[in-house]
């Protein structure tokens, strides 16, 4: 009878911290706190938990009980803690680059939009003042908030701890894989320490088959999309603002996932951009349209 009492108490002292966590974790995503009250929070939990432990040092039953909480404790504890280092961005800036041939002149330009994330910025008007004194192109400056920092931790533990690869380590795998041997200009590319993400991996397979003489080019495109090792191409994010680069670089075409098509085209009329936009979903489609219109350009 008592085993089942100490039983009952145990899952209860267990569902009442994981409601507060819930209470807290919830409180935080919708900006009623911020990271440190968190993170105090369970650190003062923790030492709580610690204080029992060592009370029941000596006690069998409780000791085995205690210690898995402390542990469940410590576990939330250090994963909430990432949460420290998002805490002081307040502003987030997409950024406008410049775009990049990874080969020589392969006339495939691969499309980038920079993010910045500024923790000591005066206000919005302030960056966007600074901005523009220095002669930088931006498209858009917004505010962080808890949710962007939560799920930007989440990101980073997941990579941590080997659930999720990052973005880049996927595209050059995938790249590498679907070229089947290595190129110089892709190679170079994909070992900068300046890339994120993995819109570039079409124009990259693209430039890779250039490189290896399998596809000849003498148009400029500026590319954007996802690859797969088998050559699918998927959808990317940005899609508006690597529009508004290529048209400002005066690119004839622009080569785009066919997921992002319709985006694409409702940028390109509400922005009255000239650019000539095609998607694909396969990068077969897109060795196609490149012969297509060199073959168009030298008639």
């Amino acid at each position: 009878m008592k085993e089942e009492k100490r039983g009952s108490r145990f899952l209860l002292i267990i569902s009442v911290f994981i409601i507060f966590y819930i209470i807290l974790s919830s409180s935080f995503y919708f900006g009623f706190i911020n990271a440190y009250i968190v993170a105090g929070a369970l650190f003062l939990t923790l030492m709580i938990s610690w204080i029992f432990l060592f009370r029941y040092r000596h006690t069998k039953g409780k000791f085995g009980k205690v210690s898995l909480i402390v542990l469940l404790v410590g576990i939330l504890f250090i994963f909430d803690f990432f949460l420290l280092q998002f805490e002081q961005m307040k502003y987030r800036t997409l950024i406008h680059e410049e775009p990049v041939q990874a080969a020589g002149n392969s006339g495939i330009h691969l499309m980038s939009v920079g993010t910045a994330y500024f923790s000591h910025a005066e206000s919005k008007e302030w960056l966007i003042k600074n901005f523009e004194r220095g002669g930088q192109d931006f498209f858009q400056i917004e505010e962080v908030d808890n949710k962007t920092r939560y799920h930007s931790r989440n990101d980073v533990f997941l990579q941590l701890v080997g659930i999720r690869n990052d973005e880049v380590s996927v595209m050059a795998k995938n790249v590498r894989s679907y070229l089947g041997e290595e190129t110089a200009g892709v190679e170079q590319f994909l070992e900068s320490e300046d890339i994120s993400g993995d819109s570039a991996g079409l124009g990259l397979a693209l430039t890779g088959l250039i490189e290896q003489n399998k596809l000849m080019n003498n148009l400029d495109f500026g590319v954007t999309g996802a690859l797969s090792e088998q050559g699918e191409v998927s959808g990317i994010g940005m899609i508006k603002e690597k529009l508004m680069i290529a048209e400002k670089e005066r690119y004839p075409f622009m080569i785009i996932p066919s997921e992002n098509a319709q985006e694409a085209r409702q940028v390109k009329e509400a922005e009255s951009l000239e650019i000539q936009l095609f998607a694909v979903s396969h990068i077969d489609e897109a060795v196609r349209l490149i012969n297509r219109l060199n073959a168009e350009a030298e008639v």
